[in-house]
């Protein structure tokens, strides 16, 4: 009999496999897509630079994707798209400007909600639980729109969130538990060769293309039955399945998850989450830009090739929430020539000129893959401790790991999901 079943062969369920393996149990994980990885997957057919289209970088030089890459013999590159001289910022009738060139009150104004939002870590526990907005407001009652759209791309967009649906307190507790640090990095041979590594190291059985239909639990098991009439039995199962998967609910549980469980899930609230990619025959943006901001209607750009100065030009656009949401509502080809006429404007290049320059471009909307069903998943005011309650197992049977149940790590991360997979085996260890 297999001793656990895990369903999902993303970060987290690959990271509870290799626990549970090497902790000597038999495993078989199953995966609904043709690979493994989830929401990471690298694409590697853009001239020898391997292209994220999904989870891309490494957040800190202390979490433990590091330990992993180390331990398979792959390589890390800086990405140093925080540093000032190479973030810039386009200022809506202006030139664009690194982030230590900007006008004087839009400096200052920067300074201070930057130094506002880490002060969340101080937060009170009986705080009141306000929206993101609703805490800058309430210290910077002085501001205007250009203030919150500037907020909104830079703090609000990264947690794949607009300003008014972000918890304070579910990002206080994060900034408590965050041991990450600064610096940021992304894996030179990509995402999908590391967890490759993390499969052929254990031999670990991955069934592919396998979807799961209904979960029948109780204390002495679960059975889980596949789409294509299938029945797998096993004494426990980890859910790794995004949280926008189990709202869907595609998966049927015999009996119900307890209320509790399905609040929880319901909690939740997942945006979706849109890449553009562009190679280009030659460089069309300054030496020493690494990554641009621009309120609208574009969102945030980097260089994926960045440290590889022998490639290919290739810049990434990356739009969640709103712009995501118009961005995935047009055609392909459409979305893509609004994405580079945007990019025209902001680097003050002609549209004839950069259309000419462009060889190679993609869209990736995770919005649109059915086993996603959008980016990494946020609490709204209120529902701050709906993490722990998701992770929390069911009976010693059903275990849930998954960036969302992220309560001692970093959510909306590769480790954050990581370590959420390993906290998971030892739970079913345990």
């Amino acid at each position: 009999m297999i001793d656990t079943l895990i369903l999902g062969a993303g970060a987290a369920g690959l990271s509870a496999a290799r626990a549970l393996h090497n902790a000597g149990k038999r495993v078989v994980v199953l995966e609904a897509r043709d690979r493994i990885g989830g929401r990471a997957w690298t694409d590697t057919t853009w001239e020898g630079i391997p292209i994220e289209l999904g989870a891309e970088f490494i957040h800190g030089e202390h979490v433990s994707t590091h330990a992993l890459v180390r331990k398979f013999g792959l390589t890390t590159l800086p990405a140093r798209r925080h540093e000032a001289r190479y973030m810039h910022w386009h200022v809506s009738g202006d030139r664009l400007r690194a982030m230590d060139d900007l006008p004087p009150q839009l400096a200052q104004d920067w300074a201070t909600t930057s130094a506002l939002y880490e002060a969340l870590a101080a937060r009170a526990d009986d705080a009141p639980d306000l929206s993101l907005r609703d805490y800058l407001a309430s210290h910077h009652p002085h501001w205007n729109d250009d203030n919150y759209r500037m907020a909104d791309v830079l703090l609000a967009q990264t947690c794949c969130a607009s300003l008014d649906t972000l918890s304070c307190a579910d990002l206080a507790n994060e900034m408590k538990r965050d041991r990450a640090g600064k610096l940021e990095s992304r894996i030179a041979e990509g995402y999908s060769e590391l967890f490759w590594r993390m499969v052929e190291e254990c031999s670990i059985d991955v069934r592919l293309n396998v979807v799961v239909r209904s979960i029948t639990w109780s204390r002495e098991g679960v059975q889980v039955t596949t789409e294509a009439g299938e029945i797998y039995a096993a004494r426990a199962c980890v859910i790794t399945l995004p949280v926008a998967v189990l709202q869907h609910g595609g998966i049927q549980f015999d009996p119900p998850l307890p209320t509790a469980k399905q609040r929880a899930i319901w909690a939740f609230r997942v945006e979706p989450a849109t890449k553009l990619i562009y190679r280009f025959k030659t460089t069309v943006w300054q030496a020493d830009m690494r990554y641009i901001a621009h309120a609208d209607p574009t969102g945030r750009w980097w260089l994926p090739g960045e440290e590889r100065r022998d490639a290919s030009p290739i810049i990434t656009q990356f739009v969640t929430a709103d712009r995501a949401h118009r961005s995935d509502n047009l055609l392909e080809a459409r979305a893509l020539a609004e994405g580079l006429e945007a990019l025209g404007m902001v680097l003050n290049v002609s549209a004839e000129g950069i259309q000419q320059s462009v060889t190679k471009s993609r869209r990736v909307s995770w919005a649109h893959d059915p086993f996603a069903r959008g980016g990494y998943a946020h609490l709204p005011p209120g529902h701050a401790d709906a993490r722990a309650v998701l992770a929390a197992p069911l009976d010693d049977v059903l275990f849930f790991a998954g960036e969302a149940t992220a309560y001692d790590s970093n959510p909306q991360t590769v480790h954050g999901a990581l370590d959420s997979g390993t906290r998971a085996a030892r739970e079913v260890l345990a």
